[in-house]
């Protein structure tokens, strides 16, 4: 996906929200982080942590290199939840709050105004993101794969943001201050990121896409697909914040952990599922293309059998890893060109030996 589109107001209307979004996360934050860096500088290496471990699970999951060509996508997306999320969510949690406390009284807002809040504003607001970003590459972003990777980049750029204001929140709260309540938020929220935003706009992700590049689908349908996805991920993120009964909040921490991975999981079968029935029916155009033989193609489908393929054939390691890698690479190329055009037209490039 080309990320540079000058000529499309959209991508200037992206750009600005990234400018807004981030200026409007400073001037809300300026007193808070002037009076709390010490748990700014301590909190922050948490941070890079969890945009690199959680980065590295998001590419680990893409097992047939969806992401060679929506790179550009994932990494506007990634900005967008980063840069443009954080600033809007704050700054319209603080108005949503506001209106559920004058709506249900202060009793129920207590216990109920975080979930309802966060889930309404920040999954509305990373939602927008991935749309506009799926909106700009539609050509491109196409298959389930692709709108789990675009969600969870998106979802990981919040979650990133969001561990550095908990822990200047931490300085705050602390009567003690000091680096110690930002290595603890830190800590419990690297372990409990397995579950969060990036998880949560992954759902998101796979219905937004669906939706924006399935024109072939009734409008019905697609509002649907979009819905339902949509709404899985805002009922995990409402599930995460509600409130549990008193004395049993790190048990019902554990359970809920637990049980959001393994509805991840599932989905994740499935969606690696849709990728490989892509990949199957795409091997005969690149088969026919001169890409490479039928059966070597058919080797590339699933982890065990690129292995087993390794192998058969008595060649270094590296280079037969490497050669699978490029062949995904052009397989995912090809799977951006219009049916019309997937012709056999004779070799397309000098594989890598």
């Amino acid at each position: 996906m080309r990320w540079w589109q000058a000529g499309s107001a959209l991508f200037w209307v992206y750009v600005l929200s990234l400018l807004i979004g981030w200026a409007a996360l400073i001037l809300q934050l300026l007193g808070v982080l002037a009076a709390t860096g010490v748990q700014v500088a301590v909190g922050t290496p948490f941070a890079v942590v969890t945009l690199l471990v959680f980065g590295w699970l998001i590419v680990l999951l893409d097992r047939l290199r969806a992401r060679t060509v929506i790179r550009g996508g994932m990494i506007m997306g990634l900005l967008w939840g980063a840069l443009a999320g954080p600033g809007l969510a704050l700054f319209a949690n603080d108005r949503m709050m506001r209106i559920i406390q004058g709506l249900a009284g202060e009793s129920f807002a207590d216990s109920w105004q975080a979930p309802i809040s966060a889930t309404i504003v920040e999954e509305g607001v990373k939602g927008l993101g991935v749309f506009t970003v799926a909106w700009l590459g539609r050509g491109v972003f196409v298959r389930p794969m692709q709108g789990l990777l675009l969600g969870a980049c998106t979802g990981l750029g919040f979650q990133v943001v969001e561990d550095v204001i908990y822990s200047a929140n931490a300085g705050v709260a602390s009567a003690e201050g000091g680096a110690a309540p930002a290595i603890l938020v830190g800590v419990v929220r690297f372990v409990a990121g397995l579950a969060s935003h990036w998880m949560f706009t992954a759902f998101a992700g796979i219905g937004i896409v669906l939706a924006v590049a399935r024109r072939d689908w009734a409008m019905p349908r697609r509002i649907g697909v979009l819905a339902a996805w949509y709404l899985l991920g805002c009922a995990l993120h409402f599930g995460w914040d509600a409130p549990g009964p008193d004395g049993l909040e790190n048990l019902l921490i554990v359970v809920k952990l637990l049980g959001y991975i393994v509805v991840f999981a599932a989905v994740y079968v499935w969606v690696l599922h849709t990728e490989r029935v892509w990949l199957r029916a795409l091997t005969p155009f690149a088969a026919a293309r001169g890409l490479a033989p039928a059966p070597e193609l058919a080797t590339l489908v699933t982890r065990r059998s690129r292995r087993r393929a390794r192998k058969l054939i008595p060649v270094p390691k590296w280079q037969q890893t490497r050669r699978q890698r490029w062949l995904l690479d052009e397989l995912q190329r090809l799977g951006t060109l219009p049916l019309d055009r997937l012709i056999p037209t004779g070799p397309i490039l000098e594989a890598p030996r």
